[in-house]
């Protein structure tokens, strides 16, 4: 029987929910006594943790040794970062994380979007759901086929073919093309969500197991809800908040931004509602933290907020991206202001569910190690 070590390539210093995912894996491996480090990709080599990850029981490594037992595991996000590892390590012995599918360089997943053929809009049991014909407005298409396609698409990413950016179009072109490469390899797949299960189903044409993460729940000091406070993710869709606050003038419209964890609990649990406007790359950690302090979510189903299974509200809270969204979110975030009974009662079995991800992420590691260990 083998007694596997693990290599968790991180941006050590960075406060985001991949570092914080990346953090506690390691952290739970350690706990089932097998050894785990966080190693740091190329770019955030000499740095640590960011301070609010302290809490997890974590190692750091500097290099990862070339032997049978030694397993590399890395996100989607910059696999060039971690060249040094992917050259020193078997193909078997690779894991390639999606946590956030739409941030790989590569051009299939940063323009991926789901639809009935990835995952289900609307649970189980359900009438297929027909998308609008105007979905998906404002979001970027794959640049097509034709001489020098990568570099264009590099080029669009970096500002275009200047001298000032010649540089950085060229180091994303290298990018892109490692991380294809990379792909090409016959390696592992692992992924945060089934929006993610289903990239990598549709689009590698390979299985990916699932491992979420679970969101902490810190107590915090009891306030009175404040009637009129929406919450958004200040990094995420800020560009279109300005659609609501014109159909909602009364609304006090408050980003989530340059805030503790600590903050961002008390914020949570005085706020009315949390919207989320932008784009989700993987199962997005504030619709979660939300749920934790009895905070009903209203959002946009994009990326995996277009998966029931990602995110098990109902349909009238989970309003699609379209050209009108905010003629139809708008009024949704009026009724749940002037009464907030029915959303706090519907979403009761959204609250259960995410009570329950701290199980479903124990079984799911459970499962990974034992099929590292037995084979």
């Amino acid at each position: 029987m083998r007694s596997p070590r693990f290599y968790v390539a991180c941006p050590l210093g960075d406060r985001t929910g991949g570092p914080e995912a990346l953090a506690l894996m390691v952290h739970s491996i350690r706990k089932r006594g097998y050894e785990a480090f966080l190693i740091p990709m190329r770019n955030f080599r000499g740095k640590r943790p960011h301070p609010e990850y302290d809490h997890y029981d974590y190692a750091l490594a500097d290099e990862m040794p070339r032997d049978d037992n030694a397993h590399l595991v890395l996100t989607e996000v910059s696999p060039i970062e971690s060249k040094r590892e992917l050259d020193a390590t078997p193909d078997e012995n690779i894991w390639m994380f999606w946590l956030s599918v739409n941030f790989s360089p590569i051009p299939r997943a940063r323009y991926f979007k789901a639809d009935e053929s990835v995952c289900s809009f609307l649970p189980p049991g359900s009438q297929p759901w027909q998308c609008p014909d105007n979905m998906w407005p404002h979001d970027d298409e794959e640049i097509g086929t034709g001489a020098f396609r990568t570099l264009r698409e590099a080029a669009r990413r970096k500002g275009g073919l200047s001298l000032r950016s010649l540089a950085p179009t060229a180091i994303e072109t290298i990018s892109i093309e490692y991380a294809e490469r990379t792909l090409r390899r016959n390696i592992n797949y692992g992924t945060q969500s089934f929006y993610g299960q289903g990239f990598v189903r549709t689009q590698l044409g390979a299985e990916a197991f699932q491992l979420t993460d679970y969101p902490r729940l810190p107590q915090v000091r009891s306030e009175q809800r404040d009637r009129n406070l929406v919450l958004y993710n200040g990094a995420k869709g800020k560009w279109k908040i300005p659609d609501l606050q014109v159909r909602l003038p009364d609304v006090n419209f408050v980003p989530i931004q340059g805030m503790s964890f600590g903050e961002v609990c008390q914020m949570l649990s005085r706020a009315s509602l949390y919207v989320e406007v932008g784009h989700l790359p993987g199962r997005d950690r504030l619709t979660r933290e939300a749920a934790n302090y009895g905070t009903p979510t209203v959002l946009l189903a994009r990326g995996a907020g277009y998966c029931w299974n990602d995110f098990p509200e109902r349909e009238q809270y989970r309003i699609p991206y379209t050209t009108d969204w905010a003629d139809y979110m708008a009024p949704v975030i009026r009724e749940v202001l002037d009464d907030p009974t029915d959303i706090r009662e519907t979403q009761s079995t959204f609250r259960e569910w995410v009570a329950g991800e701290k199980n479903r992420y124990d079984a799911s590691l459970d499962a990974w190690i034992a099929r590292i260990v037995e084979r």
